[in-house]
């Protein structure tokens, strides 16, 4: 299964502020950590769309700890034994691979998971309203550029 992955972060190597995927069949993920941002371009562009969200059919989380992400995404890949995650950012993929631990040398239980980067710019794009640099829009975005067959 497909998964389009799209996260938000407080500035190069800041903190995780939102985190979305949209599967290929349309099951979304999204989660929000508030908290202030420290980047002042995050404060002015993120943080005032965090919850400009595409459909009433995702769970939004606030104030989540680094273990109970980790559950929630273990939970969103409960059914997939096969799974590829598509980012078009390296640091997409890296904010996700450490939400997966739960600890020292322990991870959310996942058989199998490849990730691929495929460096597109999902805008501009066709869906109706989207939000630019809110995760779920963006993950939406990349989905439906990929799904149009732009590739790299």
């Amino acid at each position: 299964m497909k998964y389009y992955l799209d996260c938000e972060f407080d500035g190069l190597g800041g903190r995780l502020v939102s985190m979305a995927m949209v599967s290929e069949t349309g099951k979304e993920f999204y989660v929000v950590i508030t908290g202030p941002a420290k980047n002042q371009w995050v404060h002015d562009n993120v943080m005032p769309i965090l919850f400009e969200i595409p459909t009433n059919s995702m769970r939004i989380i606030e104030y989540v700890t680094k273990k109970n992400i980790a559950g929630y995404i273990q939970e969103y890949f409960r059914d997939d034994f096969d799974i590829c995650i598509i980012a078009d950012w390296p640091d997409d993929i890296k904010y996700l691979c450490e939400a997966m631990i739960t600890g020292p040398g322990t991870m959310i239980n996942i058989p199998k998971i490849t990730f691929v980067v495929n460096r597109i710019d999902p805008y501009p794009t066709d869906l109706p309203n989207a939000v630019q640099h809110n995760a779920l829009w963006d993950a939406q975005a990349l989905k439906y550029k990929i799904e149009q067959g732009e590739t790299l």
